[in-house]
């Protein structure tokens, strides 16, 4: 599980727990960067590995996007006909993978993701 340890995993559920209670939030998935499915909740329908790289590829192809144009990525959106994936930067290691309905605050989901998962990045 990318190197942690069961015991450092509550705190990360919780926060992950936190993002799902939001309105409109669907799931939501820590994913290592390089790829690899940490936790969260079974998204349907889809193969957790495949989704967690896909996730890990599209955010650091942004991050390598952001740096050429020498500004700060906030949040990845991809805008799918009935929901919406928000990809959040968490520190070096991970990220924050949230799907969305129709009636979702992406900004304020992203935000509540990056000050939530912030806080435990330190843990994990």
């Amino acid at each position: 599980m990318c190197g942690i340890h069961m015991s450092e995993l509550s705190p990360v559920r919780s926060a992950l727990d936190e993002i799902k209670k939001q309105d409109h939030v669907l799931d939501a998935s820590l994913v290592s960067r390089g790829g690899m499915y940490v936790m969260g909740g079974p998204i349907k329908g889809i193969h957790r590995e495949t989704f967690a790289a896909m996730a890990a590829i599209i955010l650091g192809a942004a991050e390598t996007t952001s740096t050429e144009l020498k500004d700060k990525l906030n949040k990845v959106t991809v805008e799918l006909t009935e929901q919406t994936l928000v990809l959040v930067g968490i520190g070096p290691k991970y990220l924050v993978a949230v799907m969305l309905d129709q009636g979702a605050d992406q900004d304020k989901v992203a935000t509540l993701a990056r000050d939530l998962m912030s806080n435990v990045e330190m843990v994990i």
